[in-house]
């Protein structure tokens, strides 16, 4: 029986909240938080592999035939629970510390939901505006100067999220890629679910330039 096998505790990560940086700051807040969540890996594949010997010793003892466990047992997962399915990979390799730039991909939410995200450790709150059955993760990256509210709703619009408005993007999350997300063009990535448990590496809201203020200036052609 599966309730015979011993109980998995997945360890937790802590995301670092980055609210208040910007720009360089905030990237090399950004690479910190990455490395904070390399480390925990190894602590998160330790565990597993604990998991997985307990497990097989209960097998021997009950003369059970040993059970795929699959990615879990030789790479970090988001699983919550070995026993549940499929288990998801965290993409170790893609998450280099060397780079310049943090090797994460990016939510874009409003504040209320971005602090959902963080405190279930998950995606599942978010509602279908936003995520229409997947996970929508974007390579643009919070401290890049260039980077606007409405190239990001632009993006949500590609994909069919066209009720998403440039005030709706208050905070990001930035996440690992696992071997459950696609690359779609255009930066954007998708999680082909909602569902399950998912680490937070870092958060913080988004800082935007003040609206510009209505002016009696004349029009382009000099003369309204």
């Amino acid at each position: 029986m599966a309730d015979n096998y011993p109980t998995y505790v997945r360890p937790q990560f802590d995301s670092v909240c980055l609210t208040g940086k910007t720009g360089d700051n905030l990237r090399k807040g950004l690479k910190k938080a990455a490395k904070k969540y390399r480390d925990y890996l190894k602590r998160l594949q330790k565990a597993q592999r604990n998991w997985v010997a307990q497990a097989r010793a209960y097998e021997q003892a009950a003369s059970l035939p040993p059970r795929v466990f699959g990615a879990f047992e030789t790479e970090p997962c988001m699983t919550r629970s070995p026993l549940g399915g499929a288990n998801e990979a965290i993409e170790v390799d893609a998450l280099s510390i060397d780079a310049y730039d943090p090797p994460l991909v990016y939510v874009f939410l409003p504040a209320l939901l971005a602090k959902s995200c963080v405190e279930s450790r998950s995606f599942e709150e978010v509602p279908t505006k936003y995520f229409p059955g997947v996970v929508i993760a974007m390579d643009l990256r919070p401290y890049d100067g260039v980077i606007s509210a409405s190239a990001i709703s632009g993006k949500y619009h590609l994909r069919w999220c066209t009720n998403v408005e440039r005030e709706d993007i208050q905070h990001f999350l930035a996440i690992a890629r696992t071997d459950r997300f696609s690359y779609q063009g255009n930066e954007v990535w998708t999680r082909d679910a909602t569902r399950g448990g998912f680490d937070i590496i870092a958060h913080g809201q988004m800082i935007w330039p003040p609206a510009m203020p209505a002016t009696d200036w004349p029009s382009a052609s000099g003369w309204d």
